[in-house]
């Protein structure tokens, strides 16, 4: 498990304080957005992460789900009408409690998984049926990996992969692998971040709009709760400029961010950042708070949206047709401890950057701590899939909105897995999301 532990911050280059406005989702003219009556499907012992990507090259997407306990990624293909098959036992290692997805070696979808036992994270190349059948091993220094962002950070079009990494007890750091296009990485460059004591999640995205992918690291204060978002710059080449520090004060004391993702929330073109606040403490609404984008790398404050009870994971969808981003999050009420029922809450966008009052489903599990977004059925709407750990299972919830003929496969979906949309292989052409359009990471 993350460890936390006091260290200095580092040298600020430039900071901003952000004080998020409040206004009310009542204010706007409410959307719609439904699901589908949640399909669990068993998994035991216990999901902690999912992941969603074409893992047998048949179009059609796929989930991969670690279980930490017995340390396995298990994938189920998808059919392609919304249903898996039964899960295959893919890859042993030992503890992963994060997963993230790419093409490291240019022919199959690979996965990325973290260690929580030897920390050392490995790369898992896909055999293009499902299974993995070759690993990499990568070096953290032989300390705890948070989260990974996948993303072509030196311009080769090879996707390469940034970790957030726990350093005792020195700090925190982002290491950068580039990839060689054949399943190995170099050397990791490394990368100060740490705003915080603790990682949270990580994000790719191009937010200055030089068409050269950027980084947003969102780390945690365990003295206050408080949170840091450090944007890190890139330069096309492998490099990364200091980072400029957005530091965000907790509500409440027992609420800590958790998961960050990226979109055009307001339609200005600029990237905006969306940061969710967990609290474990209590059943009564969370929140999201919104960082909107001034397309040259820094952010102002954006208001304040209700999330339901102790929201732990978020990604960004347009989930409704509209052609304006929302949210999606995990409702974990008293996460592993109190053992309530999960759901989801969609937060439809009003497009200027404001969000609605969030509309819960029933996942049918407990502890539904991360989701994946993804067209499970073909139908060119966004699915949610969420790994629930207490109940053993992982739950798949179909989009069954109405969505306006002209707006469908129009806008990119979320932030998790990037390889989405573009591997779909029924329904009209989709369009893919550039890199200034949305970031791409995990929690």
């Amino acid at each position: 498990m993350p460890r936390r532990f006091a260290c200095p911050f580092t040298v600020l280059l430039a900071v901003t304080v952000l004080i998020p406005s409040v206004r009310s989702a009542a204010q706007q003219s409410a959307g719609k957005v439904s699901f589908a009556r949640a399909i669990t499907y068993s998994l035991d012992p216990s999901p902690i992460g999912i992941a969603s990507g074409d893992f047998n090259n048949d179009g059609i997407p796929d989930l991969a789900a670690v279980t930490f306990s017995n340390g396995t990624i298990n994938v189920a293909l998808g059919k392609g009408n919304g249903r898996f098959d039964p899960w295959l036992f893919s890859f042993a290692t030992t503890t992963p409690s994060v997963v993230a997805v790419g093409k490291f070696d240019g022919k199959n979808l690979d996965a990325v998984v973290n260690d929580d036992a030897f920390m050392n994270p490995l790369v898992l190349l896909g055999a293009g049926d499902g299974y993995f059948r070759n690993s990499t091993q990568l070096s953290s220094d032989n300390n705890y990996v948070a989260g990974f962002a996948v993303g072509d950070f030196n311009g080769d079009h090879r996707d390469d992969l940034a970790a957030t990494v726990q350093l005792y007890p020195t700090g925190l750091d982002v290491y950068l692998y580039l990839s060689n296009g054949d399943g190995t990485f170099q050397a990791p460059r490394r990368f100060k971040a740490g705003g915080g004591n603790q990682y949270s999640s990580i994000v790719a995205g191009d937010f200055n709009n030089d068409g050269k992918l950027d980084l947003a690291v969102l780390s945690v204060n365990p003295r206050n709760n408080a949170g840091a978002v450090a944007v890190l710059l890139g330069d096309g080449k492998g490099g990364f400029a200091p980072p400029i520090y957005f530091f965000i004060g907790s509500r409440h004391s027992t609420a800590f961010p958790s998961a960050i993702a990226a979109g055009d929330f307001n339609r200005d073109k600029n990237l905006d950042l969306a940061v969710v606040f967990s609290n474990y403490s209590t059943n009564k609404s969370s929140y999201v708070r919104v960082l909107l984008g001034n397309g040259d790398g820094t952010f102002r404050k954006g208001m304040r949206a209700a999330a339901g009870p102790n929201p732990v994971d978020m990604a960004a969808a347009d989930f409704n047709g509209d052609g304006k981003l929302d949210l999606v999050v995990t409702n974990s009420p008293c996460a592993q401890g109190c053992g309530f029922p999960s759901n989801i809450s969609v937060l439809l966008g009003n497009g200027d950057g404001t969000f609605q009052n969030p509309v819960s489903f029933p996942t049918r599990g407990r502890s539904a701590l991360k989701l994946t977004v993804a067209d499970f059925n073909g139908d060119g709407k966004p699915d949610v899939a969420t790994a629930n750990e207490n109940s053993k299972s992982v739950s798949v919830l179909l989009n069954t909105t109405p969505f306006p003929s002209r707006a469908a496969h129009r806008v990119p979906h979320a932030t998790r897995s990037p390889y989405r949309m573009e591997h779909e292989k029924d329904g009209p052409p989709v369009e893919k999301p550039r890199p200034s359009e949305l970031g791409r990471g995990t929690l």
